[in-house]
Formats: structure tokens, C-alpha cells, sequence
């Protein structure tokens, strides 16, 4: 066939030749190079397509119509849309493109019938498929016929779907262009898809296929239920056979076109493919991903009559998340829990903050040496714990499905589905000797706090503690003459910050564990076991959030201030003007100086903090001007601490002799201990505040010289490219912070799991459905029942709560508290019992929900809804709810009740 620029038969197209053939013609064309069955044909070029609404006048003018409406505005889309392609269709065909086009026709067969199939150069690509945006055409038969077709592909390019897809993902209508598949028509007897990888559970050692009677078409477009093969690749076992309902097949008419045929009842029960089928397509499944790197496809196949296969298209699997590095070394299966999750930080991360948290976790390692966490592993911006090794090891197993429900019960039923899998227990498990060191440590202070430890003034002495061990730290970064040194021993002291506050972690967990000793010893006084942890003395966020009041109260001394703050105002500058904005700014400032180093997202050493950007403090301090009497912030914590001592009263008084001094050595452990939860992490975010200025010195440094664009562009660098940045002046920065970027922003768009496996694979667990119907089911982690209006939070910068609104949040961190003053419940994507909504929802005494999954698109600001915190789930009363309305609720676990 005669190769120009119009027409390109798939024998002469390459990767290369995305521009001018669209990702599904570039991809016919590698498949028929490497050999593989792909029915021949020849591709119209994008050159064709642009000669072709070249021709119209009217085209700009439909086009600019179209950039011009608002994304949202669907019915705008349909209209323009459909004008756009009722024009094009009406055009008559360049006589050049008209003439190549029957040519190379008449070269591949004009006796044959074609599949005509849109192929836009926005589409079948690597991080994004774009599948099924535009249209095909099956059986075409024909000069006239086919000329008309290819024409409606081309208007194509503006169905809805298109348009609305491509303004999601960004992509300017007029820079995308067109080609056309022209495929010789197989006619088969069955056909359908075939997933490299499972879609689902992104298990990349399973094939999936779907397979149906007749075209694949009825498949593709949702009109039968098709039989459904998995098999494991490795060892070529069917895993399922699911046997679809297929009533109907799509079928070729003698003439051109198809129609719909009924099967008979044998036919729509009737298995589709053998067992020597399947292992056919799985075969020619790995030949074509093989073909793309191991990058796992989608394709399209059919198989004849006489028994032959063919790959009709094939595509990239652009949904899958990515897979954890580095891969295991030995094969073994690895199982990554989500850091994030963990943390209630779910966003991606830029790689020094990656590199920041693999410098402070010392799991894998000597805690007192610095060095990075040897079982960390990330994957789409994300990190991952590997804890493979830890479950291998049978009591350490139990240990960790018994803690694992508190941080995520999610989570802990996947890690649950995973170990008792005979494969899982095939790799290697930690020594004793790794580990040995750690857990004498905790079994010996959990003991002696438990049984002799006084627990009274406990938590200021670890205040004080904290900050002579941060003054140390800061002497030390001061100490360094260069700022290279400075960077080095940053590394140095990140590699060993938890190692300083270590000793915290068995008196936290005494606490913990006291109050479960509590609830088997006073069965039927729950109630007042809850109230214990409410009100703790010396918590350092709840001490934090106070302040936050405190600032409240002295805007509302200023009239002025309030007024600003109420108005959405947070400049510091235009305070400062402002009548009583001197008395307000010192008194932020007072507040900077102490918290300044906290903020939203604050595990992530890249996020801004308050003393950087304070616009999320002052629009928590505006959230409480509306409501609230001065110094009511106060008496609260004053009741919920009145409470606290009732209940211990209550308790103490319970049973007699030896059993009543051990309740109330419980009680008084279980009153004290936990306040200092949130010491460990306040030291790490200090800490953090201290490298995070010598991060930004150096970004300065570089954005000085001209090097970088932006001084936080550093934070796409890790620590040692940093260094080595500084002390070379040659090192080449831009290129590598731009690809960074661009991997961060395809990061946004992915939503992590909370455990997956080196396979890829995402177990699929749910929260028991014992909940009533219609009810969003979470884990419950603050009793109570609380009805009020949604207020879904996705990020608290410029976010102000009202009274008795329920916060629904994606996940939440210190510097999400202050959100917490002012809701009536709580109910979070992520978490568990122990994790930082959770417990702060106990400490103010509202209901809370954790652990349910998709809340934050489930639910909508302004909906009134229940939620349940004694029985874990939310359910959406009204939707026509109004903000601001009264939020009524009972406290299952007051002592008042």
C-alpha cells in the first residue's frame, strides 16, 4: 500500500506515530510489527482529519462556543455538541482525502467488510485510555459506506462524552485531533475482553477475560452479561468460572451492518470459551504485554468459527495503582500497610517529604542509628510499611491483628485476608534478634508502669522533657558551619528523633491497656470509663485548641477584628491595620511561637505551616467568633474534666480490697497516661519545623543562583541530592523537578489503598452489614448519637464549621482540630480507635465514625443526617437540610446518662 500523508498502512506505523495516527492506530501498528494475529488495515492520518474541518467555516467559531461554557454546563455541552457534529457530518469530504482514502481501500480489498474505529490522539495512551470517547462502526461495506462512516468518526470527536472527558482531564478540544482505523472485519464466533492484570483487585498475576457469542460489541456496550474467566498466570489455574446470562449476540449482516440475534436458553447458559481457549488468550495476554514493557494491557480479541484468535485493540490498563518500590528481591510476597492511612494523611507526598519519614521511622532498624527505614516501600506518591516479615512470625502475628483494628479496621481485615494465605507464608521473617531488643523495652515498661509507676505529674515531666531534647537538637543543626553540614546533620537527627522520645510509647500504651482492663473488670459501667479519657491534663493538641479559643476570645474584644475575621480577611498585614489589630497580631504571634511548626497535612514535611501560611488557624479562630461566649471554650474542658472525676469517683468506689486498689491504680493510669499520646508526634513536627528552615535556606540558596524556579522547588529533591546540589554548583536541577511534578500532580488524581501486595493486588473488605439499610457502615470510636447538617471538608484552609454541624472529613491531623470545637459529630474516610480524630472525638465528647470509605463523596454539605457513634454508621435523614440548623444527640457514654 502507497504510504502519505493521509493514508499509513499498520505494517509502516510505529510508537512514533501517535501524532499522526492516535494512540489506538499507533498501538494496532506495534502489534502487527511484532507478529501478533491483528486483522490488517490502513489508518486515515490526523493530517486528513485537521484537512478536513479545515474546510469549514464554521468550525472555529462551534469550537470557541464550546471552550467558552462552563465545565459544569451539561446541557451547554449537548447543544453545542450536536451542532458541532451535525455540521461535520454534513460536510463533503476534501476530494484528496476522499481519493486516498478509496485507494488504499481498494489495495486492502474492497470485497471485504471493515471495522471503522476513531483512534484520537488523546486516547489508548499510558496514564490515560480515554476508552469508548468516540465512536466505531462495525461491518461496513462499501465506497460510499465506508467514506460516510469515516466522516462520523470524525464528528465523533465531539460526542458528549468526548467533550465532557476531555475538559475533566484538561486537554483543549482543538488540540486534539483524529485518525481512522480502517480494520479488516473478522467475523467471529465469539469475542470479548481480556485484563492483563485484574481491574478490581489489581492482582497483577491474575488474567481476566470476559467472553461472549457473536461481536464483542454486546459485551463492550453493556447488553449482555458475559462469562467471567480469572486465572492465576504463574500456574494457569482457573480461579473462577462465572457463566454469564447471554441473552442476545450482536452478529453481521451479508449486506453490511449488524443486528441483534436472541440465543436459545442452551445458548445463554453455555459456557463460551474452553479450557484450551482461555489458555490461549492468557498466552497471547502476556505476548502483548510483554510487548509493552510488562505494563499491563486491556484488549480486545475474538476467535473464530475455525478456532483462530485475534487481537482486535489493544490498550493500556490506565486504572491499576501503581506498584510498590522496590519489588521484592526473592519474589516472596510482600504486604505494604498505608503509612498515610496510619497517620490520617492520605495525599501524596513530594519526594523529600518520602525521603523525611524513611529518615524517622527506624522499623528495620537500630533506633539510636540513623539510617532509613528498610521496609518502607512507596507507591503513587505514597508510603508503605512492608510488614511482611513481622506477620511471617506467629506471636509477633498475633500481636499486630490485635493492635491493627485500633489504627485501621479496614485495613486489619485485608492484612487478615493476606496472612492466611499458603503463598504469604513462603519468604523470609524477621529474627528475633531485630526485634528482641524492642520488645524487651515494651514488655519491661509496660510491666512496671501497670504494676508500680507513679503516674502522677508524669506528663509534664515529658513536656519538659521534650523541650531540653529539642533545644538539643536545635544547638546541634545551629552547630553546623556550612550549610551542607547543616543539611547532614538534619538527616542525622531526623534518623533519630523517635529514638529520643521512645520511652513515651509503653506509657502511652499502659494507658490504653488499663482501660481495657477497666471495661472486663467493671462490666456495665462503660459509660464512665468513657468519661475517664475526656478532659485529659497536659494533652498537647487539646492544650493547643484551647489557645485557638483564646485567640477567639481576643478578636471578639476588637469589633473590628471579628468583623474581618467573620468577613474572611486573614492577611496579617490588613489585621494589623485594623482597630485592636496590634493587641490581636501579638497575641497570634505569641501563638506562632509555640505552635507555629504545626498545620494541616503536617507528617508531610513539605506542607506549609501556620507560621508560614496561617490562613487554615485564622479561619479556625473565625469559626468560633458566631456562636460562641467568651471563655466558653474553657468551661467546656473544665465539665468534660468535672466529668472525668466523677466517673474515676464512680469506679473507685467499686468492689472492695484488693480488686478495688486495682481499679482505681486502672483508673488513675488510664486518666493520666494517655494525655501524653500526642507528645511523640509533637516533637517529630518540631523537629521537622527546625529541618524544614534549612530545607527552605537552601531552596533560597538555589533560587538565588538561578538554579530553581521556586525555593520550595527543593522539596522534589530528596536529602542527598539536596546536599549535592548545594556543593555542586553543576548539578542540573530543573529537568528533574519538572518530571517530578508532573508525576505529583498524576499522583493527586489516584486514590491509595490502605494495604496492598507486591502482586498489586488490593483485598477487597467491607465493615460488617449489620447496620440499617441505607446506613454508611464505619467503625464507631466515640459513642453517642448526634443528628445535624453535613459540612464536608475536604482541605480546612478557608473552611469555617458552625455549630452543631457534622464535620465529614477525608481524614484529619492536628492541624485539623480546632474544626472539632464546633461539630456535633464526626465522621472520617480513614482511621481507627486509636489514630487522631478518633481519640479527640472521645476528649470533647462527640460521636464519632471513622473507617468509611468514600464518605466525602457519599454524603453532601447541607444533607441532615444520624450518626451513630455506638454502632459505627451514618445515615442521610434529609437532603434538603439547611447549614446551621440544631444538631440534637444522646452521649451513650456520658456519666451523666
Amino acid at each position: 500500500m502507497t504510504t502519505s500523508k493521509l493514508v499509513v498502512p499498520f505494517s509502516e506505523i510505529g510508537a512514533g506515530d501517535l501524532p499522526r495516527v492516535g494512540g489506538k492506530g499507533a498501538n494496532l501498528g506495534i502489534l502487527s510489527s511484532a507478529g501478533l494475529p491483528v486483522p490488517g488495515g490502513f489508518c486515515l492520518t490526523t493530517t486528513a482529519y485537521r484537512r478536513f474541518i479545515a474546510s469549514s467555516s464554521e468550525y472555529p467559531r462551534l469550537v470557541a462556543e464550546l471552550e467558552a461554557i462552563d465545565a459544569d454546563d451539561v446541557d451547554a455541552v449537548r447543544r453545542i455538541g450536536g451542532e458541532l457534529r451535525e455540521h461535520l457530518r454534513s460536510l463533503d469530504m476534501p476530494p484528496a482525502i476522499h481519493s486516498a482514502l478509496v485507494a488504499a481501500w481498494r489495495e486492502e480489498g474492497e470485497h471485504l467488510a471493515y471495522a471503522v474505529r476513531s483512534s484520537a490522539t488523546a486516547e489508548d495512551l499510558p496514564d490515560a485510555s480515554f476508552a469508548g470517547q468516540q465512536d466505531t462502526y462495525l461491518n461496513v461495506v462499501g465506497e460510499a459506506s465506508l467514506a460516510s462512516q469515516v466522516q462520523a468518526c470524525w464528528a465523533s470527536l465531539y460526542t458528549d462524552r468526548a467533550i465532557l472527558y476531555r475538559r475533566k482531564n484538561g486537554i483543549p478540544h482543538d488540540e486534539t485531533a483524529l485518525s481512522v482505523v480502517v480494520q479488516r472485519m473478522v467475523q467471529p464466533a465469539k469475542a470479548g475482553i481480556l485484563f492483563t492484570a485484574d481491574p478490581v483487585t489489581g492482582h497483577r498475576q491474575r488474567t481476566v477475560i470476559d467472553a461472549g457469542f457473536g461481536l464483542g460489541e454486546a459485551l463492550v456496550s453493556g447488553l449482555v452479561n458475559a462469562d467471567l474467566y480469572r486465572v492465576e498466570r504463574r500456574t494457569g489455574e482457573l480461579l473462577e468460572c462465572r457463566i454469564g446470562d447471554k441473552h442476545l449476540a450482536i452478529v453481521s449482516l451479508p449486506g453490511g451492518g449488524t443486528e441483534e440475534r436472541l440465543l436459545s436458553p442452551e445458548e445463554r447458559s453455555a459456557r463460551v470459551l474452553d479450557d484450551g481457549e482461555v489458555a490461549t488468550l492468557v498466552d497471547l495476554g502476556e505476548q502483548v504485554e510483554r510487548l509493552y514493557g510488562g505494563a499491563p494491557q486491556d484488549i480486545e480479541w475474538c476467535i473464530t468459527a475455525e478456532g483462530e484468535a485475534f487481537v482486535l485493540q489493544a490498550r493500556p490498563i490506565t486504572t491499576l495503582y501503581p506498584l510498590m518500590e522496590p519489588p521484592p528481591e526473592d519474589g516472596s510476597l510482600q504486604l505494604g500497610f498505608s503509612i498515610g492511612h496510619a497517620q490520617m494523611m492520605i495525599d501524596p507526598m513530594k519526594p523529600m517529604g518520602i525521603a523525611t519519614i524513611r529518615q524517622v521511622l527506624p522499623v528495620g532498624r537500630r533506633m539510636d542509628e540513623p539510617g532509613e527505614c528498610p521496609w518502607m516501600r512507596t507507591a503513587g506518591g505514597r508510603l508503605y510499611l512492608d510488614i511482611s516479615e513481622l506477620l511471617r512470625v506467629a506471636p509477633i502475628r498475633r500481636v499486630l491483628l490485635t493492635l491493627l483494628p485500633s489504627v485501621d479496621a479496614l485495613a486489619a481485615k485485608a492484612i487478615a485476608t493476606i496472612v492466611r494465605r499458603p503463598e504469604f507464608a513462603c519468604g523470609p521473617r524477621v529474627g528475633f534478634a531485630r526485634v528482641g531488643r524492642f520488645f524487651r523495652f515494651m514488655a519491661g515498661n509496660l510491666t512496671a508502669w501497670l504494676s508500680f509507676r507513679d503516674p502522677e505529674g508524669v506528663v509534664d515531666d515529658l513536656s519538659r522533657q521534650i523541650d531540653e531534647r529539642l533545644a538539643g537538637v536545635r544547638a546541634r543543626i545551629r552547630g553546623g558551619e556550612t550549610l551542607a553540614d547543616r543539611l547532614r546533620i538534619c538527616v542525622i537527627e531526623l534518623g533519630t528523633t523517635l529514638h529520643k522520645v521512645i520511652h513515651i510509647m509503653p506509657a502511652v500504651g499502659a494507658g490504653v491497656i488499663a482501660g481495657r482492663l477497666l471495661r472486663k473488670l467493671c462490666p456495665g459501667y462503660e459509660a464512665e470509663i468513657g468519661a475517664l479519657s475526656r478532659g485529659l491534663h497536659g494533652n498537647v493538641t487539646t492544650a493547643m485548641d484551647l489557645e485557638v479559643g483564646d485567640l477567639a476570645d481576643i478578636a471578639r474584644l476588637h469589633p473590628a477584628i471579628r468583623s474581618a475575621l467573620l468577613a474572611g480577611v486573614y492577611e496579617l498585614d490588613r489585621l494589623r491595620e485594623l482597630a485592636g489589630g496590634d493587641a490581636f497580631i501579638a497575641a497570634l504571634e505569641r501563638f506562632l511561637g509555640l505552635y507555629g511548626m504545626r498545620g494541616p497535612g503536617e507528617f508531610d514535611i513539605t506542607r506549609p505551616r501556620w507560621d508560614e501560611a496561617p490562613a487554615s488557624l485564622l479561619s479556625m479562630i473565625a469559626g468560633n467568633l458566631g456562636h460562641e461566649e467568651p471563655g466558653a471554650h474553657r468551661d467546656h474542658h473544665r465539665r468534660l474534666q468535672a466529668e472525668s472525676g466523677r466517673a474515676a469517683e464512680r469506679l473507685g468506689q467499686l468492689s472492695w480490697g484488693p480488686k478495688r486498689a486495682l481499679i482505681r491504680r486502672l483508673v488513675a493510669l488510664h486518666r493520666t497516661l494517655p494525655a501524653a499520646r500526642e507528645h511523640p508526634k509533637f516533637f517529630l513536627v518540631q523537629v521537622m519545623g527546625l529541618v524544614r528552615a534549612e530545607l527552605l535556606s537552601a531552596g533560597a540558596q538555589l533560587l538565588a543562583e538561578g538554579r530553581i524556579d521556586r525555593a520550595d522547588d527543593v522539596f522534589f529533591l530528596d536529602h542527598h541530592e539536596l546536599i549535592a546540589a548545594v556543593e555542586d554548583p553543576s548539578v542540573e536541577l530543573r529537568a528533574t523537578v519538572e518530571a517530578r511534578t508532573e508525576e505529583h500532580r498524576r499522583n493527586h488524581d489516584r486514590t491509595p489503598p490502605r494495604v496492598m501486595t507486591s502482586t498489586g493486588e488490593i483485598p477487597q473488605v467491607s465493615h460488617s452489614a449489620d447496620v440499617p439499610a441505607g446506613a454508611l457502615a464505619g467503625s464507631g470510636v466515640s459513642g453517642g448519637v448526634v443528628e445535624g447538617i453535613v459540612r464536608v471538608v475536604t482541605d480546612p484552609v478557608g473552611h469555617v464549621l458552625e455549630k452543631g454541624e457534622i464535620l465529614v472529613a477525608p481524614f484529619t491531623d492536628p492541624g485539623w482540630t480546632p474544626l472539632f470545637i464546633n461539630a456535633a459529630g464526626v465522621v472520617i474516610e480513614v482511621g481507627g480507635m486509636m489514630t487522631h480524630g478518633s481519640v479527640i472525638a472521645r476528649e470533647y465528647g462527640i460521636p464519632a465514625v471513622v473507617s468509611v470509605p468514600h464518605a466525602t463523596t457519599l454524603l453532601r454539605t447541607g444533607q441532615r443526617i444520624r450518626v451513630n457513634g455506638d454502632e459505627g454508621w451514618a445515615m442521610v435523614l434529609d437532603d434538603e437540610g439547611e447549614s446551621g440548623s440544631a444538631a440534637t444527640s444522646t452521649h451513650s457514654d456520658s456519666p451523666e446518662d
